[in-house]
């Protein structure tokens, strides 16, 4: 099994199990907390439970939010701060023999990765579940759900194509992140950035791999999974502040991307330990 660090200076308030090929840890830090440079012996998945951390690698910084995917290779050193909230994390090391059987498939596995997307925060939830109150069967649960996790990150890795990447191309994007709640068409969007709603359709799903619209409907679910881990809002009301039409419409969609329906999903994410913000 791996080992995980027992250094309290690196990991705070602990606890850890070994499920199948993996060794899981959760682990909490104050605010503002700073870990010096470290590695880990083996390949790690870090999903943020709750808080957020910036994290060092190299020259280069990345701000972790909630519910981020963090992969990093076995023995990638880096450094971590801890955001105003402190932040709760878990921690899933991976066997070096697990982790050569899927390098074998898999080359990005080399360099480290920062992801978000909503099948990824569902799958780190229900491995937190599994991890807080397991049975016999977890290690089988768990095994298929951190192949998921590596299988979606593998998909969010691929590259953009961003180096040719139009500059109108970005404006929609933008435009995209900024307000996902409002109800864009294809034609609004190709008449603020003066091109025809063909060729804006056809370049964005060569670049993002997908349409307009299941980019913006992720983009809502995104929202919502945040709406439902940190506010205490009915979900018919997240529903509508998401831009979705009805609860209906939107539980729909939720469990297509995520797996599990909204209600669940905050339920698996109650169970994370939420450092208290500075009074």
């Amino acid at each position: 099994m791996p080992s995980p660090s027992t250094n309290p200076a690196i990991w705070g308030r602990t606890r850890t199990r070994s499920i199948g090929a993996f060794a899981i840890t959760e682990f909490s830090q104050p605010p503002g907390q700073r870990l010096p440079w470290h590695v880990h012996d083996n390949a790690s998945i870090c999903f943020v439970l709750a808080g957020s951390y910036t994290e060092r690698i190299g020259a280069e910084e990345h701000e972790c939010p909630p519910s981020s995917v963090v992969f990093k290779p076995a023995c990638e050193r880096h450094a971590d701060r801890f955001g105003e909230s402190g932040g709760t994390c878990l921690l899933m090391e991976i066997t070096p023999a697990r982790m050569a059987a899927i390098e074998q498939v898999s080359s990005w596995t080399a360099r480290p990765l920062l992801a978000r997307t909503p099948h990824l925060t569902a799958a780190g939830q229900r491995i937190y579940g599994e991890f807080a109150a397991g049975d016999a069967l977890s290690p089988l649960v768990v095994e298929g759900l951190m192949l998921e996790i590596l299988g979606e990150a593998a998909r969010v890795s691929l590259p953009e194509a961003g180096a040719g990447q139009p500059m109108w191309l970005r404006r929609v994007l933008e435009r995209l992140h900024d307000c996902p709640d409002e109800p864009l068409t294809l034609s609004t969007l190709a008449q603020e950035v003066d091109v025809h709603p063909a060729h804006l359709a056809r370049t964005f799903r060569q670049h993002c791999r997908c349409s307009v619209g299941e980019y913006l409907r992720r983009l809502r679910v995104e929202h919502a999974c945040h709406e439902l881990q940190y506010t205490g809002a009915p979900i018919a009301e997240i529903a509508l502040r998401a831009g979705f039409f009805d609860q209906s419409h939107f539980s729909k969609v939720f469990r297509q991307h995520t797996g599990m329906s909204p209600a669940r999903f905050r339920a698996a994410g109650s169970n994370a330990t939420l450092i208290p913000e500075r009074s």
